[in-house]
């Protein structure tokens, strides 16, 4: 049913929540809502439940655009499968293996939040809008002794074995707080190095307030890092900022544009939309500060220094996404698995994007599937366990099923006006030699990685469109006769 959510209207999150399971007088009420950002159409506004949020890509505005402020929801029902002996019997096996693999027992208390320091020593992370790779106070503050001081306890998803999530207490000073969920390894970039903050507890209260008011952390902390570097670059003043001195590490100055963005009040309305748009409007060559593919803001990792991740970073449908094909091969540090080579990475990345495409049809957790601790032929006997279609009992199947997905959805920018023009990656990575650390001097080389992932996915080099032999080859003819009609196919 459809009922009028006016009396909701304004309320944080999980106020939210709270106020909908009280009204329908039942605790077991689950529900997915928008906070006050969603309903003035913040771009980057997320989705949120109890324990995670759908955030990037602005799925929050979608719904705040349709004028719907929550969906709550109680099954009452089972669950159908096609053998459910032998999908529990898989299943319990699996959960065995990921709950007994060494690799995760530190993850299991710090989650990601374990990785700063790692990427850090690494040069990787993101220190004020990419301008660096290392950051004093980085080591000690934003790192994993850090955060295993603060750990409170464990926050995770129904029934997962891994228990990525953390609540953390709030060191004593100016943020001093309740505990609360967070924050992970992307948050503490966009709000530590990537604004100049070494401080967690200006992370924590980000995140908090991030959550509340239902935004993308990511975004967030990148467009107000991007406004920093217009405002040192003399692209912006304090009369433009509502009298904010918005330097690097300014704790007042970056939390006072954070509550005006997810409200659209003053200054935050030019950067509520994110920082493609924001660049647009301030003009004056704001656009090469603006680190975003496609419009979407980079994720926490300096494709300097990852430049596989840096080929799908330009590529993904959605942009500058890490979630949907990150090339993990790259740290193994030999031949064209090494992070600064750029020969072979068209294959490595097309291999690791069709592989997340495929795992997700079966609402699998990206750790396990970076961690090894599920293959193809694991997916497969579970998908054809608990469907029983008998094609998925076949891994190639299931292969090729991940390779299906990725070009339909090329296939649908290619629909939309996306040409090879439209995968490229911020001019920082491609113009200026990173000045230190271990990504001393380097930079990516864009073109020649997009050949090669041209010609392995079997696309046309010069567009970027999908081919009618490979979209025919993979079952989509239709969706080769609707390019054709536009003269989009390559």
């Amino acid at each position: 049913e459809i009922r009028d959510a006016a009396k909701l209207s304004g309320k944080l999150t999980q106020e939210t929540s709270a106020a909908i399971r009280a009204e329908l007088g039942d605790k077991r009420i689950k529900a997915a809502v928008i906070g006050p950002a969603g309903e003035k159409l913040v771009r980057f506004a997320a989705i949120v439940d109890e324990r995670r949020t759908a955030s990037r890509g602005g799925v929050g505005a979608v719904m705040g655009a349709k004028n719907l402020k929550a969906i709550a929801v109680r099954g009452t029902g089972h669950a159908r499968v096609a053998d459910k002996a032998r999908l529990m019997e898989l299943v319990k096996k699996q959960m065995e293996r990921v709950k007994t693999d060494p690799r995760l027992q530190g993850f299991r208390k710090l989650g990601t939040a374990a990785a700063v320091g790692f990427c850090h020593q690494m040069g990787i992370y993101p220190v004020r809008n990419f301008q660096a790779g290392i950051m004093a106070g980085v080591d000690g503050n934003l790192t994993a002794a850090k955060f295993d001081e603060l750990y409170q306890s464990d926050a995770y998803c129904k029934s997962c074995p891994i228990h990525c999530g953390s609540i953390y207490k709030v060191p004593p000073g100016r943020f001093s707080g309740e505990p609360c969920e967070g924050p992970e390894y992307e948050t503490l970039y966009s709000f530590g190095g990537e604004i100049g903050n070494s401080d967690p507890s200006l992370v924590i209260e980000a995140n908090r307030l991030c959550d509340d008011y239902g935004v993308d952390t990511m975004t967030a902390g990148a467009t107000i890092g991007f406004a920093m570097e217009c405002y040192e670059k003399g692209l912006l003043d304090k009369n433009d900022l509502d009298g904010s001195e918005l330097a690097w590490g300014n704790q007042e100055a970056i939390m006072a544009l954070l509550k005006k963005m997810v409200l659209r009040e003053g200054a935050g309305d030019l950067f509520a939309d994110g920082s493609r748009m924001a660049a647009q409007k301030i003009g004056k060559g704001a656009e090469k500060y603006a680190i975003q593919v496609k419009g979407l803001e980079l994720a926490g990792y300096d494709p300097r220094g990852l430049k596989g991740l840096g080929l799908n970073y330009a590529t993904a449908p959605l942009g500058a996404s890490h979630c949907v094909g990150q090339c993990p091969q790259e740290l193994m540090g030999t031949g064209p698995n090494d992070r600064f080579a750029s020969a072979g990475k068209g294959s490595m990345c097309m291999m690791n994007q069709d592989k997340v495409a495929a795992f997700e049809t079966g609402i699998v957790c990206i750790f396990p599937m970076q961690f090894h601790l599920i293959d193809f032929a694991g997916l497969a006997a579970m998908l054809q366990a608990a469907t029983g279609i008998e094609q998925f009992g076949d891994e190639n199947y299931v292969k090729l099923v991940g390779e299906r997905i990725w070009n339909l959805e090329r296939a649908c920018n290619v629909r939309e006006g996306f040409t090879r023009a439209d995968d490229r990656l911020p001019a920082r990575f491609l113009e200026e030699t990173h000045p230190e650390g271990p990504l001393a001097g380097s930079t990516v080389e864009l073109e020649a990685m997009l050949d090669e992932y041209y010609s392995v996915r079997g696309w046309d080099k010069k567009t970027g469109f999908p081919t009618r032999a490979k979209l025919e080859q993979l079952g989509l003819k239709d969706s080769a006769d609707e390019l054709a009609r536009s003269g989009r196919l390559g």
